[in-house]
């Protein structure tokens, strides 16, 4: 009979929990959104109701720095209700089963290199573009264990502010928050846009799936905006492939669906400003919808627990 493994990605928007086979096919899903307060509450009924008895392992991905022998959660900007929180001891406690408390990025990389399109890289790196801006890298075949917090890259001395608490990150420029901000500040300076239309003429409530609907209506303003994400994260991606040369650069995440509004801008900046003896790196879209970061977690469990045994 087939192990499985719980795979959760905590994200800042939604919780994605998923029961993942050890072929790392995926057997049951549950998201829901995650909430403002006792976000260990909400995991703990969720996995209630997900657990099976072939279930070996709990893996969890959180955006944000992790003592990940521990299992606690040290600094997460986006979901700062978690700093501090012992997951790992609380759900240890909780089901009795191994947990392992992974940076979320981390585990994304690891879905691309164990079921994803890295399958063929033994050297990439992985971002994810959602609230934030998540990124790891898989290194001569393994997951690379350093921060590799690539959405605190500074783009914009004295730039935007972020919720880590400096300016300029990249993360300010292509994630999800970011591309809600500039779209608010442009209409705020009564740029013309469909986007005030939305929300009963309330802009301040549009999010960025309406940025990117008008994107796909031909909004002028929306597809600007998507294509200064293309320019920052290319701008960025360079300095990636000039330190780490890698074999490719995977993108998924929530936002992954307005792929083609920033790919060639994307692609422009990182011709430019790449060093030519390092290219061509292979820029490539995720397999993974957004169930990456979940699926990546189950498949640390898999590799973790099964090693140590």
């Amino acid at each position: 009979m087939l192990k499985s493994a719980i795979g959760i990605d905590v994200g800042g928007t939604n919780i994605k929990v998923t029961r993942v086979s050890e072929r790392g096919e995926v057997v049951e899903r549950i998201t829901g959104p995650t909430p403002p307060n006792d976000i260990t509450g909400k995991i703990t009924m969720i996995l209630r109701d997900i657990l099976k008895p072939d279930v070996i392992g709990i893996g969890v991905g959180v955006a944000g720095i992790i003592d990940k022998k521990r299992g606690v959660v040290l600094d997460s900007p986006n979901i700062p209700t978690l700093n501090n929180s012992p997951l790992k001891e609380t759900l240890e406690r909780e089901f009795s089963l191994p947990v392992i408390v992974e940076n979320d990025a981390n585990a994304y990389a690891y879905s691309e290199k164990w079921a994803g399109a890295g399958k063929d890289f033994d050297n990439f790196v992985a971002l994810t573009l959602g609230t934030g801006l998540g990124s790891g890298a898989i290194y001569k075949g393994e997951l690379f264990e350093g921060a590799m917090e690539a959405g605190h890259i500074v783009v914009e001395p004295n730039g935007r502010s972020c919720p880590c608490g400096s300016f300029g990150c990249l993360e300010s420029y292509v994630s999800g928050r970011a591309i809600v901000n500039k779209a608010i500040s442009l209409l705020e300076e009564g740029t013309q846009s469909i986007l005030r239309e939305c929300c009963n003429g309330n802009f301040y409530k549009i999010t960025s799936e309406l940025v990117y609907r008008s994107a796909l209506d031909g909004d002028n303003l929306s597809r600007e905006i998507f294509r200064e994400v293309g320019r920052y994260l290319g701008m960025s991606i360079a300095n990636l492939i000039n330190i780490f040369s890698p074999e490719a650069i995977i993108i998924g995440g929530g936002l992954i669906g307005a792929w083609d509004f920033f790919i060639e801008e994307l692609k422009v900046e990182v011709s430019k400003k790449s060093l030519k003896p390092l290219l061509p790196v292979k820029i490539l879209k995720s397999i993974f919808p957004e169930e990456g970061g979940s699926i990546g977690a189950a498949g640390l469990v898999f590799e973790r627990c099964l090693k140590a045994t």
